[in-house]
């Protein structure tokens, strides 16, 4: 089935122009071919829809591994599979994507996916879009609102089946009655009803209370000082007692707190954002520091564990990601 067609941004056989195109369009900063020969053939195809960005992308009868790296983006990422399927690393976790099972990336976060005959709609959400419209759903004049959702989606269950149906609704009213249609009313509307139903059908921290139901899971703002701390100070030495004394709780309650959050504790999580530092400096690298220097600038003194650590997280050794730079 084709989506979007009358809205193509993108459609080339060539590997080396796709790279670039993709670098501007999606930030992915690398793009290879798995079992060559193989038919790669990319078709990318997009428009906007009020403040949000609705793409689909296709690659082909063709394996791909691709990677993009830390960015300044405030935004996730919605991936609903059309075809095929993937295996995506993200946020140190490893994730499956198919058409049974999307996924909700943190643009700011490094990804690295191997993905065999893959096609899928993506949507490009601002956080600030995403809070706000939250806000207006719960009647809440709080701007501390900040939904934050669950990476892996079941697509297969009714709320996750009910987003995929209103995304392809408003695929082909895209695509058909409304296409070329320049009327904010209308596209406005759409946009409130995709932002609606991702809040309210998608697992995230409002969802009790969009339901109406007693909160529980919500992320505590001493949880959300004590991550902006660390996303803010990274660069500098941080223990559990400076994070304590930022976050304005107890050290017990802080660990509990980032175990639900995150799945992780506290120092973890400090590890994991050092480390997509590390991985950034080691992608802009190009006669500059060596591993071992960007280990240690980062807080890793120990070379070996923190290879170990790196490769958990990215998929590939520090020094394969530097080698691809020089």
């Amino acid at each position: 089935m084709t989506y979007l067609e009358n809205h193509q941004v993108l459609s080339s056989r060539d590997l080396n122009e796709t790279r670039a195109l993709l670098a501007d369009l999606n930030s992915i900063d690398s793009l290879d071919l798995i079992e060559r020969p193989a038919f790669f053939d990319v078709v990318v195809r997009g428009t906007t829809l009020g403040d949000l960005q609705v793409l689909h992308s296709s690659f082909g009868d063709c394996r791909i591994q691709l990677r993009t790296p830390e960015s300044d983006n405030d935004a996730l990422f919605l991936i609903i599979p059309t075809e095929g399927r993937g295996n995506v690393k993200h946020q140190g976790q490893d994730y499956t994507i198919s058409t049974r099972r999307g996924m909700i990336r943190d643009m700011r976060m490094p990804l690295f996916a191997d993905e065999d005959r893959f096609a899928c709609f993506g949507v490009l959400l601002p956080n600030d879009i995403l809070a706000k419209h939250c806000r207006m759903l719960l009647g809440n004049d709080s701007t501390t609102m900040d939904p934050d959702f669950e990476i892996s989606l079941d697509l297969d269950s009714a709320p996750g089946r009910h987003v995929c149906n209103t995304l392809n609704y408003i695929a082909q009213a895209l695509e058909g009655p409304l296409h070329n249609l320049d009327n904010a009313i209308v596209l406005n509307g759409l946009q409130d009803l995709l932002l609606t139903n991702i809040l309210m059908m998608l697992p995230n921290s409002c969802s009790e209370l969009l339901h109406g139901l007693p909160k529980s899971n919500a992320v505590p703002h001493y949880v959300k000082r004590a991550r902006e701390y660390i996303h803010a100070h990274a660069h500098t030495p941080i223990t559990l007692e400076t994070l304590v004394e930022h976050s304005g709780c107890g050290y017990r309650t802080l660990q509990t707190a980032f175990n639900a959050a995150y799945g992780m504790s506290p120092m973890a999580y400090l590890k994991s954002a050092r480390l997509n530092h590390a991985h950034k400096d080691l992608l802009d690298n190009e006669v500059g520091p060596n591993v071992a220097e960007i280990a240690l600038k980062w807080g890793f003194s120990h070379a070996g564990r923190f290879s170990q650590s790196y490769a958990k997280q990215f998929g590939v050794l520090p020094s394969e990601t530097l080698r691809k730079r020089q």
